[in-house]
C-alpha cells in the first residue's frame, strides 16, 4: 500500500503549504471561493471539508481533480528549486435514501519543503526538505429535516525528508514514512431556505518518521535542542455560514488550527492559527463563477528559544527549511456543465509575496541575517460526473 500511495504522490514534490502546511481548500469549487466548505455544499468534494454536507447529494457523483502548485521561495536572494508540484484529488459520494449518503475521498492535503542543494550560499546549508501528506477518508452522513451529521475515519500517509550540510558534514538519513489514524466529523443546520450553518472537527493525527527530526536536530543537541521523530498533524475545528439568494451564494468560514499543541510543531515554536475564509459564487443554468479571499497569520514564532544561538537555530529550521509563511490568498474560479452528467471546474489562487527577516544560525553569537520571500500561484482543474 505504501508503494501505491508513493506513486500517487511522486509528482507532489515539496512545498504546497498555505495555512501553515495545509492547503486553503480541497476541491476546485472550495478553493475558488477562498477555501470555504464547512457550510457550503459543493458535491462529492465536501467529503474533504465537512462530511455532513454529502447528505445534500441528489444522486451519485465522482470528482477527479489535480492542483498545479508553483511556490516561489527566495532566501537571501537564492530561489528554491522546489517550485513545481501536482497534487491529486479524488472524491465520490452517493445518496442511499432520503436520510443517508456515503462518500470516499483520497487527496493530497498538506506538505512543505525547499531545495537549496545547488546553492553555494553557506547560510542555506544546501538544505533539502520535503514533507508530504495524503489522506484517505470514507464518510457517512445522516440527514433529517433541517439537520445533518457526518463522520469520516481518516487514514493518513506521510513522508518526511530532511537533509542539509553542517559545515562539511552531511546530515540526514533519507526519506522516512508512516501511517496514522484519525477522524473528521461535522454537522449542518438549515436555519431557513436561504441560510445554512455548519461546524466541523478534525482530530490530530500522530506520525513517526524514524531517523527524521531526531537526526536533523542532533548537531544542535549542545544548544539544548533535541527532537523526537514524532510529528503530529494538528487538530482543527471550525464553523461556517452559507447564504443563498437568487443565483448567488455568499459563504464565510472560521477555523482554528492547533499547531501550538501538536507534537513536533509546538517544539519548533509554532502557534495556533486562526483562519478566515470568505467567498461568493454566481450559478445559473449549470455554469458558475466564484471569487474568494483567505487569511491566516503566519504561525511560526520568530526567535523562538531561550538563548541567542538557540533562537538562531530554530529560525534556521523554520525559515530556511520549512518556510510556511504565507498569509493572504486571493482566488477566482469557474465551471460549467459539458453534458447532462459531466462538468468541468477550474480555479486560480494567488498569494502575494510575503517577506520575513530573521537571524539564522552560523555557529557564532552574531548569526547570519536571513531574508525570506515567499509567494504562491496555483491552478486546479477537476472533472465531475454525476449519475
Amino acid at each position: 500500500m505504501k508503494k501505491i500511495i508513493s506513486i500517487s504522490l511522486i509528482s507532489a514534490m515539496a512545498l504546497f503549504a498555505t495555512n501553515g502546511d495545509g492547503l486553503i481548500g480541497l476541491g476546485a469549487k472550495s478553493r475558488a471561493m477562498g477555501g470555504v466548505g464547512i457550510a457550503t455544499y459543493f458535491g462529492a468534494e465536501n467529503v474533504l471539508s465537512n462530511p455532513a454536507l454529502i447528505s445534500n447529494s441528489k444522486g451519485g457523483e465522482v470528482d477527479f481533480g489535480a492542483t498545479y502548485f508553483a511556490p516561489t521561495i527566495k532566501t537571501n536572494g537564492v530561489k528554491s528549486d522546489a517550485d513545481k508540484n501536482v497534487i491529486p484529488e479524488v472524491s465520490v459520494s452517493e445518496k442511499v435514501n432520503n436520510n443517508f449518503a456515503y462518500g470516499i475521498g483520497m487527496y493530497g492535503s498538506a506538505g512543505m519543503g525547499v531545495d537549496f542543494r545547488d546553492s553555494s550560499n553557506p547560510s542555506l546549508m544546501k538544505a533539502r526538505t520535503n514533507l508530504l501528506l495524503m489522506k484517505f477518508a470514507p464518510a457517512i452522513a445522516y440527514h433529517k429535516s433541517s439537520f445533518a451529521i457526518g463522520f469520516a475515519p481518516v487514514i493518513q500517509y506521510g513522508s518526511l525528508d530532511i537533509a542539509y550540510k553542517n559545515g562539511t558534514t552531511q546530515v540526514g538519513e533519507g526519506t522516512s514514512d508512516d501511517f496514522g489514524l484519525g477522524f473528521e466529523t461535522g454537522l449542518t443546520y438549515n436555519v431557513n431556505s436561504n441560510l445554512r450553518v455548519g461546524a466541523v472537527y478534525k482530530s490530530a493525527i500522530s506520525m513517526t518518521y524514524k531517523h527524521g527530526l531526531s537526526v536533523a536536530s542532533a548537531p544542535f543537541n549542545s544548544l539544548g535542542i533535541s527532537m523526537s521523530d514524532k510529528l503530529e498533524q494538528p487538530a482543527e475545528y471550525g464553523i461556517g455560514l452559507s447564504y443563498n439568494f437568487n443565483y448567488f451564494n455568499v459563504s464565510f468560514d472560521y477555523k482554528k488550527i492547533k499547531w501550538g499543541s501538536a507534537i513536533g510543531y509546538k517544539d519548533f515554536g509554532w502557534t495556533d492559527q486562526n483562519v478566515y475564509a470568505i467567498g461568493a459564487k454566481y450559478e445559473k443554468d449549470g455554469t458558475w463563477y466564484g471569487i474568494g479571499y483567505n487569511y491566516a497569520k503566519n504561525p511560526i514564532t520568530k526567535n523562538y528559544g531561550s538563548s541567542v544561538m538557540q533562537k538562531q537555530a530554530y529560525n534556521t529550521f523554520n525559515y530556511v527549511m520549512f518556510p510556511a509563511t504565507e498569509e493572504s490568498h486571493y482566488s477566482i474560479g469557474a465551471g460549467t456543465k459539458i453534458t447532462k452528467h459531466l462538468s468541468l471546474d477550474f480555479d486560480i489562487v494567488y498569494a502575494p509575496e510575503k517577506t520575513v527577516n530573521v537571524i539564522g544560525f552560523s555557529g557564532t553569537p552574531s548569526g547570519v541575517p536571513l531574508t525570506i520571500k515567499h509567494s504562491e500561484t496555483s491552478a486546479a482543474f477537476s472533472m465531475r460526473y454525476s449519475f
